[in-house]
């Protein structure tokens, strides 16, 4: 059976971030209540071995992460929206839009080494292998899944894929 093309770039994703540290359980979400469910969800969980049930059980709590934390997690968020897309729901929009850049601000201070905004600081926490992999990520699913059904106003081709090409 041929590999799709989902397959190919989840192995990618994998091997860009089979280095990448955990965060330390004390460092997964921001502090106080809100985070606290999220960060007692994943603590001591390698991202390899996060359940999809759990994805989609806190999905809308990945804003929380911290950069380090969300830099540790994406490969699993970035995987399933490509093999379970289907099965995850609103993660995907969730993920991408924490991929993309808000405002030109935000895009000028990352590219200014000036990481006072909590995307540049998310955007910069990637090394520049897993920078490509978000990259490979970001062009397989525009290629493989309709673009008009995201539930937040991004231009992914756009402004999310050509920062990401450029970080």
């Amino acid at each position: 059976m041929a590999e799709t093309l989902q397959q190919r770039a989840a192995q990618q994703i994998a091997q860009a971030f089979e280095a990448t540290p955990y965060p330390g359980d004390g460092h997964i979400a921001l502090e106080g209540d809100e985070g606290s469910a999220i960060a007692s969800a994943l603590a001591g969980i390698h991202w390899q071995n996060l359940p999809l049930e759990t994805i989609l059980e806190y999905r809308w709590d990945i804003f929380l992460l911290t950069p380090e934390a969300f830099r540790f997690y994406a490969p699993a968020l970035m995987i399933a929206a490509l093999l379970h897309h289907d099965q995850i729901g609103t993660v995907t929009d969730n993920l991408i839009f924490c991929l993309t850049p808000q405002a030109q601000e935000q895009i000028n201070n990352y590219f200014a080494g000036e990481f006072n905004d909590y995307f540049s600081r998310r955007a910069a926490a990637f090394s520049p292998v897993e920078k490509t992999a978000i990259l490979t990520f970001l062009d397989t699913f525009a290629a493989v899944f309709p673009l008009g059904y995201l539930l937040y106003d991004i231009d992914l081709v756009g402004r999310t894929i050509e920062f990401w090409r450029y970080a």
